[in-house]
């Protein structure tokens, strides 16, 4: 039987660990996936046909000079990883939406048709594009990581400024469509939780390796290079097993409460207790949220200033909210 050969996407909320798990899974020889997030999937599949058809070099050109505008080529062009148009036309064997997305990911890793090379992607807000991508990717198997709303909520803050209430009706919504819509496609979707991940790493790598159909390698419990530029774990290269846990003490009670609030039914169905009692559920308005977003908005807008001049940070935001819907 042909070994498994992908595609495979890490997804999870961000600061939910993602990258830690991405980072040990690289460790293994048959697992390639990108460091950056491509995020633009679910956008490729609905814009793709307005460049024409892409097996014409003329149209893919176009097409090329329009994506690369995205985050995920900017990190690449930063990294000196930027694939050239000519390399990525010739990689691709199909130019529909998979197609061109594959040719793009084996392309940039290296990663050879008819090798036994797991290709993949890890984009946190492809939780709420799993029947997008298993219609695309029949094949395809999704490891979804989930840390405890609270701990997620803090770290977003921390982080980047993000409205707490936001994060935690964001998580709350991301979290129950990706397990709903992962349940549908049983044998190809798998749950892990972020505090599982940091107190017994063996025996969850082991359930990860059994899902893919690798073997185990003691290689993907150490860390190599730290996964982490931002909160707790930034630039440590080691695993922090006590990284968890930080709301009962960083995290005032009246917030905590409000959180509980939102995310406390999902939270119990993910295996967490409440720390607080049960509280009446509440959904946040519409107009609560929009509020919440345009000040994560200007917030995320100050982060990028820190990293680039005024008129390509507001750029770069705005590309990122056109391809995450307003992440």
């Amino acid at each position: 039987m042909k070994p498994y050969d992908g595609p495979l996407f890490l997804i999870g909320m961000p600061r939910s660990g993602t990258k830690l798990l991405r980072r040990l899974l690289k460790q293994h020889p048959r697992i390639c996936i990108p460091v950056a997030e491509t995020e633009f999937f679910p956008w490729l599949v609905v814009n793709i046909d307005s460049y024409g058809d892409l097996s014409i070099r003329d149209h893919f050109l176009r097409f090329y000079k329009a994506v690369v505008r995205f985050p995920y080529f900017t990190y690449a062009r930063a990294e000196g990883t930027l694939v050239s148009p000519e390399r990525w036309y010739a990689a691709c064997r199909g130019f529909d939406a998979a197609g061109v997305f594959e040719a793009l990911i084996r392309e940039e890793q290296q990663v050879a048709v008819g090798s036994d090379i797991i290709w993949g992607d890890k984009s946190p807000s492809y939780m709420t594009a799993i029947p997008l991508l298993h219609e695309h990717f029949p094949n395809a198997r999704f490891i979804h990581i989930i840390r405890d709303a609270r701990d997620y909520c803090l770290s977003m803050r921390d982080a980047w400024g993000k409205h707490m209430k936001r994060a935690a009706q964001r998580w709350t919504d991301s979290v129950r469509r990706a397990r709903d819509d992962g349940r549908r496609i049983p044998g190809q979707y798998l749950e892990i939780r972020y505090e599982d991940l940091l107190r017994d790493t063996e025996t969850v790598l082991r359930t990860v390796s059994d899902f893919l159909e690798i073997d185990f390698r003691e290689t993907m419990l150490t860390l190599q290079k730290a996964p982490e530029n931002l909160g707790n774990a930034s630039g440590q290269s080691i695993i922090i097993k006590d990284n968890f846990g930080k709301f009962m003490t960083h995290m005032d009670v009246r917030t905590r409460r409000q959180i509980e609030s939102i995310a406390g039914t999902m939270l119990v169905e993910c295996g967490y207790q409440l720390s607080l009692p049960p509280q009446a559920i509440r959904r946040m308005s519409k107009r609560e949220l929009l509020a919440a977003q345009l000040q994560d908005g200007w917030n995320r807008l100050l982060f990028e200033r820190k990293r680039r001049d005024f008129g390509r940070a507001l750029s770069f935001v705005l590309r990122y909210f056109q391809i995450t819907r307003g992440r």
